[in-house]
């Protein structure tokens, strides 16, 4: 079989380097000669970016990237309304990247100076492209990879409608040191809030910045296209109320090489190919830049190609297939960067903590709270309890094996108030805490460290409450995920949680949006730990942990401190006989997949090995490069180790 792609973009060059691999003989057919400047840079996910790493033992080029981790919209006047950490995001130039896959191909796969111009037909099926200046190139198989504006779609589905111009964008690449070093992994993002305008940058290199000024189409009369020296104008003029920042940028921007994109999308097509001609990337489908998707789905379209090209001889087979695999998600895409853009040119309608993430795949949300669980149960709690951190293999084993049964509602007791208003046992004092974490940790084996309370100590456990109610106001999944991290910071790391730069540490670990979570600790989250010392002192809790298992209103049982697993088993089938133990059949590496960091004796008790045994094998996942660990003098944490 023989491929024909018609485009030598990101996409056409990917989906030839993959057939390659496979033993297919492939002709990528471009129209330039060279590589173009135009495009600048872009951000890929992981998604994508995980395929181009296929190619690099095969590459005479590097795969040049910055990786950026994390995101933040701010107002003109740098009030900050999102700040937010992005998991898997890279930002490269184009050159580059076409540098890389150029440098992935075969010897003479790549013909350039072949513009389209049309098929030609035996009996209904394409047997040969014909390009403009007269070169014939014959195929089995034709894939249109040429981009927004595609000859090859308009040959085989006529003129698509495209949406209006509503918004426009201009793009360019700015050297700017000590820019790019000061944020160098940050997405950062101004928007007006009275009209459609934004500026955004992203460090492409350690000392160059890609930027964009998006701004409503009713703005310019078009003059922002006459010449570099309009452009560089109409930028500035338009921009003059931005930070200085902005205008440092625009003035290290060379605008002989920017240019303005007047975005615009199309509905999904209702079909991918007609016969043996087939269409990928922008020329298959195209959403507003808002999602910053499209160079991310041009590869996934080829890898999808591919591989059904592996599976398959029948073309009629593998591009129904491509279809029905792209479609659903692409139309997704373009819906989600229509409203993007309705967001934009009426930023009056912006919600902040309804606010739709400007990045495709981190949409994702572990907030269950929308599922009506049977068995209700109040957990009295504190960040800073020891007794509460023993039980944390409890809590997270029931959620392994009872979660569909279990709606756990997490309540802050106010253990610490401070130290003058605390008066509970025989703890008076930093001190007297720090000998009591020692006792916990011998006693019940697990990794606490009480030195925090003689180098550090904290002064009241309300910070870290308030904080946790406030990241309840975002997502419930995520508020316990952070909760977790602050105990494994003051147990484990001697890390004093108290302070505003560690809470927003561990919250842009876990997902959250500290720059909403900041408003809310001085706002709602007040609110809402005053109501849980209400409920705390209405229920007489006086220690932590206590569970209150309740059937409608009404409490059935308590469980106070440490208990036996087998306990809450007890409880929950005397509530729910019919509840059933959902069996585990989890690799050692995916128990860390749902649970980025355990200690040693967690691991062997949600895994059901010995101590000895868990160690065995969280060393050997250490030793092939899996994990990461946090030793203290008491014992370890064990990290899932993320792709850097």
């Amino acid at each position: 079989m023989k491929v024909v792609i018609i485009g030598g973009g990101i996409a056409g060059l990917t989906l030839g380097i993959l057939l390659q691999r496979r033993k297919i003989e492939v002709v990528i057919n471009e129209k330039w000669n060279g590589i173009q400047d135009k495009g600048h840079a872009f951000l890929m996910s992981d998604d994508g970016y995980s395929i181009l790493k296929n190619f690099i033992p095969y590459s005479k080029e590097e795969l040049l990237s910055k990786k950026v981790n994390r995101f933040s919209l701010k107002r003109k006047d740098q009030e900050e309304l999102i700040k937010i950490q992005l998991n898997g995001w890279h930002c490269m130039k184009r050159k580059n990247l076409i540098s890389f896959l150029n440098a992935s191909l075969d010897k003479d796969t790549l013909q350039t100076g072949r513009s389209f111009s049309h098929f030609i037909f035996e009996k209904e099926k394409a047997i040969a492209a014909v390009f403009e200046n007269g070169d014939v190139e014959y195929g089995d198989v034709f894939i249109g990879a040429d981009g927004s504006a595609s000859s090859v779609r308009d040959a085989i589905f006529g003129k698509v409608n495209f949406s209006n111009t509503d918004v426009k964008e201009v793009v360019g690449i700015s050297a700017i040191q000590s820019l790019a070093s000061q944020d160098a992994s940050v997405f950062q993002k101004y928007q007006s809030k009275e009209k459609g305008l934004a500026f955004g940058f992203i460090p492409v290199s350690s000392d160059e910045v890609v930027w964009f000024m998006q701004y409503d189409a009713t703005f310019s009369d078009g003059s922002e296209e006459l010449s570099p020296q309009h452009l560089s104008s109409f930028c500035k003029e338009i921009l003059k109320e931005f930070p200085c920042e902005v205008k440092d940028i625009l003035e290290a921007n060379d605008f002989s090489k920017s240019y303005v994109w007047k975005t615009r999308d199309f509905d999904v097509l209702p079909s991918f190919h007609k016969n043996n001609i087939a269409l990928i990337g922008d020329a298959a489908h195209l959403a507003l830049p808002f999602t910053s998707a499209g160079t991310t789905n041009a590869i996934l379209d080829a890898n999808v190609l591919a591989l059904l090209f592996e599976q398959f001889n029948d073309f009629e087979i593998i591009f129904t297939k491509y279809y029905n695999n792209r479609a659903l998600p692409l139309a997704s895409q373009i819906e989600q960067g229509r409203e993007l853009k309705k967001l934009f040119l009426n930023p009056k309608l912006h919600s902040e903590r309804g606010y739709i993430l400007p990045l495709i795949s981190d949409q994702k949300e572990n907030n269950d709270s929308e599922v009506i669980k049977p068995l209700k149960v109040l957990y009295f709690t504190d960040p800073i309890c020891s007794t509460c951190w023993v039980m944390q293999p409890i809590l997270r084993k029931l959620k392994l094996e009872y979660d569909e049964y279990l709606d756990i509602d997490y309540h802050m007791g106010g253990l610490l108030p401070s130290w003058i208003e605390y008066d509970k046992g025989i703890i008076k004092n930093p001190m007297d805490a720090a000998i009591h974490w020692e006792e916990v940790s011998k006693k019940y084996d697990i990794p606490l460290d009480g030195d925090i309370w003689i180098e550090d100590p904290l002064q009241s456990s309300f910070p870290p409450s308030i904080a946790f109610k406030a990241a309840q106001l975002q997502n419930k999944g995520k508020a316990i995920v952070f909760l977790r991290r602050l105990k494994e910071m003051a147990f484990v790391e001697k890390k004093n949680i108290t302070r505003w730069e560690l809470i927003e540490e561990a919250a842009l670990g876990c997902g959250l949006d500290t720059a909403i979570l900041k408003k809310d600790i001085a706002g709602k989250g007040k609110d809402m730990f005053q109501e849980d010392l209400r409920l705390t002192k209405e229920n007489k809790i006086t220690s932590f942990p206590t569970f209150l298992f309740l059937d409608g209103d009404e409490t059935r049982f308590t469980l106070k401190g440490i208990q036996a697993y087998s306990k809450f088993e007890e409880i929950i089938h005397q509530l729910i006989p019919h509840a059933v133990k959902k069996e585990k059949t989890i690799l050692a590496i995916e128990l860390f997949e749902k649970f980025n960091i355990m200690t040693t004796n967690e691991f062997a008790f949600l895994y059901e090995v010995s101590n000895e045994i868990s160690e065995l094998i969280l060393s050997e996942l250490f030793e092939k490069g899996f994990l990461k660990k946090i030793k203290n003098k008491n014992g370890l944490l064990w990290i899932h180790k993320q792709d850097d």
